[in-house]
C-alpha cells in the first residue's frame, strides 16, 4: 500500500495543484470583468453628465435672464377714475391694463378710451384715468429721465454703443446683468455695427431683440 501511495503521490499533488491554479485564474477573471464593468459604468455616467452640461443653450440662458428681469419691480402711481387710486408695486413687463386691474378696475364714467392699456409700465410712471368729457393734458406721464439718458437720440432711442449700464436698464427686458453683458461685449469686441448685433451678447436672443428693436440705435 505504501508503495502504491509513493508511486501516485506525485501525480495526485500535481493534479491538486493544477485544479487549484485553474480555480484561482477563473476567480480572478470573474472579478476582473466586474471591475471593468464598473469602470465602464462610471465612465458612461460621467460622459452622460458631461453631455447634459454641454446642452445648456443660449436660449436657456436667455430664459433665465428674462425670468430674473421679470422678477424686478417698478413703482407706478395711478390716479383718477379707478376704484382704488394710489401707488402700486408692479413687475417689469406689466402693462397699464395690469395696473388698472390692480387698482380695482375703472369706475363708472371713466374714459378708458384715452388710456393706452397696452403700454408697458415704467418705474415712476403716473397714469391718470379721466372722466368722460374731461380734458387731461397727459394721461400717461413718463418718468423724467432727462440727464440720465444722454446717450438717447432725438427719437428717444438708446444708443447701445454709448449708453451706460443705468441707461441700458431702461430698455424692456434689460436688467443689470444684461446691461453689464452689453457693455462687456462692446468693450471686448468693439462697437455694434447694426442693431441686430446685440443678439451676439450672451442672454439676448431673437425674443429679446424683438422687444428691443424699436428702442435701440447704433447711430452716432
Amino acid at each position: 500500500m505504501k508503495e502504491l501511495w509513493s508511486i501516485h503521490k506525485t501525480k495526485i499533488m500535481v493534479a491538486t495543484f493544477g485544479l487549484a491554479l485553474i480555480s484561482f485564474i477563473g476567480w480572478s477573471n470573474m472579478n476582473g470583468d466586474k471591475t471593468d464593468s464598473s469602470m465602464e459604468q462610471i465612465s458612461f455616467a460621467g460622459t452622460v453628465q458631461g453631455e447634459e452640461t454641454e446642452e445648456t443653450t443660449s436660449e436657456e440662458i436667455e430664459n433665465h435672464e428674462e425670468e430674473a428681469v421679470s422678477n424686478q419691480e417698478v413703482l407706478i402711481d395711478i390716479k383718477g377714475q379707478v376704484q382704488q387710486p394710489g401707488v402700486y408695486r408692479m413687475k417689469t413687463g406689466d402693462r397699464i391694463i395690469d395696473a388698472v386691474e390692480k387698482a380695482g378696475g375703472f369706475m363708472e364714467g371713466a374714459d378708458s378710451d384715452k388710456v393706452n392699456l397696452a403700454a408697458l409700465l415704467a418705474d415712476e410712471m403716473v397714469i391718470i384715468v379721466p372722466k368722460e368729457g374731461e380734458e387731461v393734458d397727459e394721461v400717461i406721464q413718463q418718468p423724467d429721465i432727462t440727464g440720465k439718458n444722454q446717450s438717447a437720440s432725438a427719437g428717444g432711442l438708446v444708443n447701445i454703443n454709448t449708453a451706460s449700464e443705468e441707461e441700458l436698464t431702461t430698455l424692456t427686458g434689460v436688467g443689470p446683468a444684461k446691461a453689464k453683458a452689453i457693455i462687456d461685449y462692446r468693450t471686448e469686441n468693439g462697437l455694434f455695427k447694426k442693431e441686430e448685433d446685440i443678439m451676439q451678447v450672451t442672454g439676448i436672443g431673437e425674443k429679446s431683440f424683438e422687444k428691443l428693436r424699436n428702442q435701440i440705435t447704433v447711430a452716432n
